[in-house]
């Protein structure tokens, strides 16, 4: 594999690890919301702070992505 492709697997694999952690965020974000309709605030709480938890985790991930890109564009 040459520098390039190894650059585009690791980029795959970065929007990869960020689709993952959102896909986990959504489902903790469909358990809190079930959560509170029942009543259930401290489980809600904690099933809504993992979703964050998840979304912080993916926009790491993005952000890794952006700070190498930034290295691959010219002005």
């Amino acid at each position: 594999m040459n520098d390039r492709e190894q650059r585009l697997e690791a980029a795959a694999r970065l929007y990869d690890q960020a689709a993952e952690e959102l896909d986990k965020a959504a489902a903790h974000a469909r358990v809190a919301a079930q959560h509170f309709r029942d009543g259930e605030v401290p489980s809600g709480t904690a099933h809504a702070w993992a979703t964050r938890g998840h979304v912080l985790a993916a926009e790491h991930a993005l952000d890794e992505q952006a700070v190498e890109h930034r290295l691959r564009s010219q002005v």
